[in-house]
């Protein structure tokens, strides 16, 4: 009872500060509604030296799982005020620290959908979609990566899981190799049919696999 307590306690902190952001947001008082994101952030991030969207995404997982059980929520609440922290940057015509506060919350909000951690909404997944336009921007971290990855092949898009999937070998990530072979396996596995409505042929998935071999050879 008390851990869900801290729980509630937790994702209610960080609703009462997304929404005083998006006042502060709506008045064009845009320092005031960083500093409210870092001031939540920072508490919820323990205190860390690291700048709120400087650290990792791993970082930010790990902590969020420190809430067994309610993880979900949690991760839907630090990636919707890390999406207004990248907004607000963009607003400020700061790319660099944008497209790193958006391409957390797009790999928190991935992780969440993927772990079947919360409730899947037509608006949830239009969000996703737009950050992971938006952290296409500029050169993608191999964790976030390997969540486009398996994200885009659950919701079948073969190809674009493909073009994420060589983004993830080039970072030089030994995981990614054995990944890969396992994906064009799948592949191997469905029929014509749901390979074309994945915007993928046949003749398509096996020249990649043998692409595959070609790049992971070389970068062994």
């Amino acid at each position: 009872m008390i851990r869900r307590d801290f729980v509630l306690r937790t994702i209610q902190q960080m609703t009462q500060a997304l929404a005083q952001v998006l006042h502060l947001k709506g008045r064009q008082q845009y320092e005031q509604a960083l500093r409210e994101v870092g001031r939540a952030l920072r508490e919820f991030g323990e205190g860390g030296e690291a700048p709120d969207h400087r650290r990792s995404l791993e970082d930010w997982v790990q902590l969020c799982r420190k809430h067994p059980g309610s993880a979900g929520g949690v991760m839907l609440a630090v990636a919707a005020v890390l999406k207004e922290q990248g907004d607000l940057f963009a607003i400020q015509d700061k790319p660099t620290d944008a497209i790193l506060a958006r391409q957390l919350a797009a790999g928190i909000y991935i992780e969440a959908l993927l772990k079947e951690e919360c409730f899947v909404s037509g608006e949830l997944v239009d969000a996703v979609e737009e950050l992971i336009r938006q952290s296409a921007a500029g050169p993608q971290p191999p964790a976030l990566l390997r969540r486009l990855v398996s994200y885009l092949e659950v919701r079948g898009d073969f190809a674009g899981a493909e073009d994420r999937l060589f983004d993830w070998l080039d970072t030089g990530e030994p995981e990614a190799v054995e990944a890969g072979r396992i994906f064009y396996e799948r592949l191997a596995s469905l029929p014509d049919e749901s390979l074309l409505a994945g915007r993928f042929s046949r003749a398509e998935a096996e020249e990649g696999a043998r692409e595959w071999e070609r790049a992971a050879g070389s970068e062994q």
